[in-house]
């Protein structure tokens, strides 16, 4: 049994949306409005089902490289009967709801044929006995005018209730760990509030995506503990509209330069935000190496704003209305961006990574062989690392923590504190084997006397030395608020005991010359920096 849809005059216009400047999970984001807004409409009836507890979208990527990579959107959501069939394929065919996330009714269409060149949509709905299938080819609509596409029916079970695009012939394929990522990310982060719901399961094949909350900054004032997060609520009066803004705006510690800025929110979706996308304008932010930047953060619903038709922006460069919306944000983020500029944070970095980074020089330049690492205190079974000369040293491969996750746990300080937290245990047993001697260096790094001595050395035996290493020694503040030079300060305080070693071997009498440790110090720095 087969039915005829008439899509003249129009069936040639379809092609066109092959050029429309979306991304792949802009694009996605279309079907999943769809999806969602079906569930919406008729959430009450679809709960009330046996068995159903909510919204499953699955978005399914296979790579074919027999018949071609296709695209499939699959959910169980309301499903549609004729009538939303039509407007489902047919161009300007809006919905009768205009309020939802899919008010202007081209996102399937023009999402579709951005991705592939032929689609097909399959779907019915609940309480229905009727299944629809179509299947598009927008090169052959070009091509042969054609202005009627069959549509097969089906009778089906009247408890079913899908809709499943497929999307063949693409366009634009999802490949790569770096895009497949960035899809997974903003994904979950424009459906962040379905997810919150709990009745909407969103899957990329597969994987179940998930928000990750920011977390929030709690200060401890003389005992009390304040929360800076607060709500927001204004409107703003423009083409005879009351615009209403409904949100809050916090401040995160650690800071982000990916995930702070504000999340703008439409009718339950985000419109501008998500990761390395957030809303960041330079009169609240400053630029981007402020800490307002990387550390205030906020979501602000916008129901009845206007959208672009992508609704990837809103509708406001040519009118002053985003210069208004600034301007408000102004008053109620003033205390906000003030604290974001004033919070001190001690970094943080593991031992390992020190180890690691200062090490590495060592062994890719060959100037000492058979390398061995032993972190002690705190005792760990895997807290060995052997160091293979000939192959440079791979940090992820030694630290299952990598740097940005030991950003994530800061520590707030007041004035008086300073240097870079070291966390994971503060001796290191170094062996190696240097012009044919076999040497041991045991190393403490010393985290709490910043007025010592930044380098004592005590000899325990010809091959045998002790090193302590002052981490916090004033004279290198404010380096030592850095991580980044906790690794350089190890790696000269190493060098520097090779020099006065090299020194000693290399001098006839046993005496030094004055010059001696300096110039061999040159030469292993110079050794050291050819092998980085």
């Amino acid at each position: 049994m087969g039915r005829k849809l008439n899509i003249r005059p129009t069936s040639s216009v379809y092609a066109t949306y092959k050029r429309l400047s979306y991304q792949p999970w802009t694009a996605i984001a279309e079907f999943v409005d769809n999806s969602t807004q079906s569930f919406y409409d008729h959430k009450d009836e679809l709960l009330g089902i046996k068995y159903y507890k909510g919204l499953t979208i699955e978005i399914n990527y296979i790579d074919d490289p027999e018949h071609g990579d296709r695209l499939e959107i699959i959910d169980d959501a309301f499903g549609m009967e004729w009538k939303d069939f039509q407007r489902a394929v047919i161009l300007d065919k809006p919905p009768i709801n205009r309020d939802g996330r899919n008010e202007f009714g081209m996102g399937l269409k023009t999402a579709a044929c951005w991705f592939g060149s032929v689609w097909s949509v399959e779907s019915t709905s609940y309480g229905s006995k009727n299944k629809y299938f179509t299947e598009i080819n927008i090169d052959d609509l070009g091509k042969y005018k054609i202005e009627e596409i069959d549509v097969q029916e089906e009778i089906v079970s009247p408890k079913d209730h899908y809709t499943k695009i497929v999307i063949k012939n693409l366009n634009k394929k999802i490949k790569g760990p770096r895009t497949i990522g960035k899809v997974k990310d903003l994904l979950s982060s424009i459906y962040r509030e379905d997810i919150r719901s709990g009745l909407v399961k969103l899957y990329y094949n597969g994987t179940l995506l998930s928000f990750k909350e920011p977390p929030v900054y709690v200060e401890n004032v003389n005992g009390v503990e304040k929360t800076w997060k607060k709500s927001v609520s204004f409107t703003i009066e423009h083409d005879g509209k009351e615009l209403e803004v409904e949100g809050f705006v916090a401040i995160r510690i650690p800071a982000s330069l990916k995930e702070a800025g504000f999340t703008l929110i439409r009718r339950g979706r985000v419109i501008i935000g998500g990761s390395e996308n957030t809303y960041r304008p330079t009169e609240l932010f400053g630029d981007s190496n402020t800490n307002t930047w990387q550390r205030m953060y906020g979501e602000f619903h916008m129901d009845n704003w206007p959208v672009t038709q992508a609704k990837d922006g809103f509708d406001w460069h040519n009118s002053g209305l985003e210069e208004a919306f600034i301007e408000k944000l102004k008053e109620y983020t003033q205390d906000y961006r003030r604290k974001a500029e004033s919070i001190r944070v001690r970094e943080k970095i593991k031992t390992s990574e020190v180890v690691n980074s200062a090490l590495d020089a060592f062994a890719n330049s060959r100037l000492l062989e058979d390398a061995t690492v032993t972190i002690k205190e705190p005792e760990s079974d895997n807290n060995k690392l052997n160091i293979d000369p000939n192959v440079p040293y791979d940090k992820e491969s030694t630290d299952d923590n990598s740097v940005e996750e030991t950003t994530d746990v800061p520590e707030i300080v007041d004035e008086n504190d300073d240097g870079v937290i070291i966390d994971g245990g503060n001796k290191i047993d170094y062996k190696f084997k240097y012009k044919g001697q076999e040497y041991c260096f045991h190393i403490e790094l010393d985290l709490n006397h910043p007025n010592a001595h930044w380098l004592l050395v005590e000899q325990e035996s010809q091959t045998e030395y002790n090193l302590s290493i002052n981490m916090r020694h004033s004279f290198f503040k404010p380096l030592i608020e850095k991580k980044e030079f906790m690794p350089i300060m190890m790696k000269m305080a190493i060098s520097m005991v090779l020099a006065e070693i090299e020194s000693v071997m290399i001098s006839p009498d046993g005496r030094i010359e004055p010059s001696a440790i300096r110039m061999r110090m040159n030469e292993i720095l110079e050794t050291v920096k050819n092998g980085e």
